[in-house]
């Protein structure tokens, strides 16, 4: 078999010498399956992160999906806007160093078990998409947040 060159991901660089399979469909066209899509998007991951140039925007998109943030979280995250984010993915702006380094470190905080960071960012994944009131009363040792049922 020769190499594979596993474009689904969104990358046009990867190519797999095995960990695939290649069959033909009921219509007669090449069918290729991946025995482990977890295990090898985690490896590029790990292979962006650690890479010693600047992201480009499909790298940037690549990782940002892994981390399984929309533009509009990782936006917010890194404090930027929703656009500014797309057109660093589309290779229209350079993306900023800052926010290359912070994607970088969020992937590998989202693969540590114990880290805070993946609990933040499990939250932010599953925030729901309407404004929450938030309820205070002063205590016997200061101001506490009071919880209330919706």
């Amino acid at each position: 078999m020769d190499q594979f060159h596993y474009v689904a991901c969104g990358l046009s660089n990867v190519w797999l010498a095995n960990g695939y399979s290649e069959g033909v469909s009921s219509d007669g066209k090449p069918v290729f399956h991946i025995e482990d899509v977890k295990g090898l998007h985690k490896a590029i991951a790990f292979s962006l992160v650690e890479k010693d140039t600047l992201l480009n925007g499909d790298e940037f998109r690549f990782l940002r999906s892994e981390v399984k943030l929309t533009r509009k979280s990782l936006a917010g995250v890194i404090g930027y806007s929703e656009e500014t984010v797309k057109k660093w993915e589309s290779g229209e702006n350079p993306i900023q160093k800052t926010a290359d380094m912070t994607l970088r470190n969020l992937y590998l905080e989202s693969q540590n078990k114990a880290s805070t960071v993946r609990e933040l960012l499990e939250k932010i994944n599953h925030l729901e998409k309407r404004d929450t009131e938030l309820f205070f009363k002063e205590g016997g040792s200061g101001w506490e947040a009071e919880k209330k049922c919706a």
